[in-house]
């Protein structure tokens, strides 16, 4: 009974994040610029350019060409980011996922996880999304070998025995 409960909250926040990233793509101003929108309280998403080039830039990661769908993921400290560059001319520019202390906030990558495999069900952008998808799975088989180079624990682990 709890974890079907369980599941059945991470789908209503796969739900959340899909709709939310949907809308994004869709209200985008003239200027590409929308706040941040924290999803949960480890996990936000913007487009707004500017701050996303910056940071793209300041990494080592800015795309050099701009003619093709790209997925581009690095990390700032311990934050994992998920940049996705959208080249189509009638829906071009940014949009950046980042989960804050990845290896701890393993849930926000389940929960990024499944709302690209929901999009990647309805058709939007399946090669790229799958390839972010990928990407962010890739993170999560490997948060624990991050925990313990960051020498965090998860929320649940203790010393005590």
């Amino acid at each position: 009974m709890i974890n079907e409960f369980y599941l059945q909250d991470l789908l209503n926040k796969a739900r959340l994040l899909s709709n939310i990233a949907k809308y994004s793509k869709i209200r985008k101003s003239k200027m590409n610029y929308q706040p941040p929108v924290y999803l949960t309280p480890h996990l936000y998403m913007t487009n707004e350019e500017v701050a996303i080039v910056d940071g793209l830039v300041d990494h080592q990661e800015m795309p050099k060409q701009f003619d093709s769908n790209r997925v581009i993921t690095y990390f700032e400290g311990q934050d994992f980011c998920l940049v996705l560059y959208f080249a189509d001319l009638k829906d071009r520019g940014f949009q950046k996922y980042v989960v804050s202390d990845f290896s701890v906030n393993v849930e926000e990558m389940w929960m990024l996880s499944n709302s690209l495999t929901q999009m990647i069900g309805e058709g939007i952008n399946v090669h790229l999304l799958s390839q972010a998808k990928n990407r962010v799975d890739n993170m999560i088989h490997m948060s624990g070998t991050f925990r313990a180079l960051f020498g965090k624990k998860k929320a649940e682990e203790t010393d005590d025995w």
